[in-house]
């Protein structure tokens, strides 16, 4: 099973639009947060389950801080990473994550991409499609759930 994520958003649908060809092919798009209400653009023009979290640029939007899903019989955990100060340091996100017992921690917040394990968990921030940081390229993440451990790469646009 092939999973997209997208995060960091901001209302960007110029670049929304850029990054849907890429999702051909996957069966859940994920959307980590900051204009989650963009997901509604991906649900129109996707034929898929997309799943989307609030995020600390979410204002007033009626959203969950944080979704468990299982897809593929593997725990997707998918949160925008602000509750846990992902851009100071990661270990409160991988502590929830371990709490969860979760397979894959998608998150986003430091419009950044990575990809790393920790824990037996694969982390996975799919960068930013508005505005990305530190010299990066605009980026989505695709997630492989299909073999016995998930594995994930980043796209740039």
């Amino acid at each position: 099973m092939l999973v997209g994520a997208i995060s960091d958003s901001h209302g960007n649908s110029k670049r929304i639009l850029e990054a849907l060809p890429y999702f051909e092919g996957v069966e859940h798009i994920l959307h980590a947060g900051d204009f989650c209400e963009d997901a509604g653009l991906v649900r129109e023009a996707v034929d898929c389950q997309v799943t989307a979290v609030a995020g600390n640029c979410d204002y007033m939007v009626r959203a969950p801080f944080e979704e468990l899903l299982v897809l593929n019989g593997k725990r997707v955990y998918l949160t925008h990473g602000h509750l846990y100060n992902v851009k100071g340091d990661l270990s409160a996100l991988a502590e929830r994550a371990r709490d969860l017992e979760v397979d894959v921690a998608v998150f986003g917040h430091t419009h950044t991409p990575q990809v790393f394990y920790q824990d037996d968990i694969l982390f996975v921030n799919p960068g930013s499609l508005h505005r990305p940081r530190l010299g990066y390229q605009p980026s989505i993440a695709l997630i492989d759930l299909s073999g016995q451990r998930p594995t994930a790469r980043i796209v740039f646009l």
